[in-house]
């Protein structure tokens, strides 16, 4: 016979948290009163525990997790990753066919699992990558900029110390564009806009195209190097490589 698998639970994405919690602040109880979990638990006939979890970020059986999205108003897609659903209904398909054959089974399913980990962290690293581009956005220009430009004055002969200082704030502020740019995709989870930006040139080339190319590369190698493990930073230093490869291309 075989052993019956726990079904597996569903999360909430760290954007599906942030509907969530708009709704449930947004509604409110029989009295009149802000919806409070335990309010919430009642709606959806369930435990507080559960809510709570779910609110937390915490896996719960799938079924308490639509109740809890429904009860609010929400739709599964506004909090689930596409990802996560497709995952759980896989699952549960897996475990309802039975063809007897349990260790494929749950080769299977591990399969499915460790997929979805992954895709978490890689999801999770983006979320840290975007906050910290919109938190230093300026100043990564701001200095990116200003060693982009030494490096170009410094190698010119017959340099005599040029003063570049007046073109720093310029150029950073088109620098600023590139990483407003890399935000948007991270948040989107594709690189098409830079495709797109390209394509269109939404994004500005007004000077020697070497200068875009060396400030993005001390963004990648001197800042997002120094800010995150490999892993963490991987999706930003990957938009930060495609850019630096494609522009002296494209352009």
């Amino acid at each position: 016979m075989s052993k019956q698998r726990k079904p597996r639970g569903v999360s909430a994405s760290p954007e599906g948290l942030k509907r969530l919690n708009q709704a449930r602040a947004s509604q409110r109880d029989d009295e009149g009163n802000p919806l409070t979990y335990e309010g919430l638990a009642v709606k959806a006939k369930m435990t507080d525990r559960t809510v709570k979890r779910f609110f937390r970020g915490i896996a719960v059986d799938r079924n308490n997790a639509y109740a809890i999205i429904e009860a609010l108003g929400l739709r599964p897609e506004d909090v689930l990753s596409p990802e996560e659903s497709l995952v759980s209904e896989s699952i549960e398909q897996i475990q309802a066919k039975d063809t007897g054959d349990s260790e494929r089974a749950g080769e299977l399913i591990k399969g499915l699992e460790t997929a979805l980990s992954e895709f978490k962290k890689s999801e999770e690293a983006s979320l840290q990558a975007m906050e910290w581009l919109k938190a230093n956005r300026k100043a990564l220009a701001q200095e990116a900029a200003e060693a982009a430009l030494r490096k170009h004055y410094d190698q010119k002969p017959n340099n005599i110390d040029t003063d570049y200082s007046g073109d720093i704030e310029v150029f950073s502020q088109e620098i600023r564009k590139y990483l407003k740019l890399i935000y948007s995709c991270l948040k989107v989870g594709s690189w098409e806009l830079m495709d797109r930006a390209i394509q269109e040139s939404l994004i500005p080339v007004n000077r020697d195209l070497q200068l875009y190319v060396d400030a993005l590369d001390f963004i990648k190698n001197q800042k997002v190097s120094l800010s995150f493990a490999p892993e963490q930073g991987n999706e930003l230093t990957l938009c930060l490589d495609y850019l630096i490869k494609i522009i002296p291309i494209r352009f």
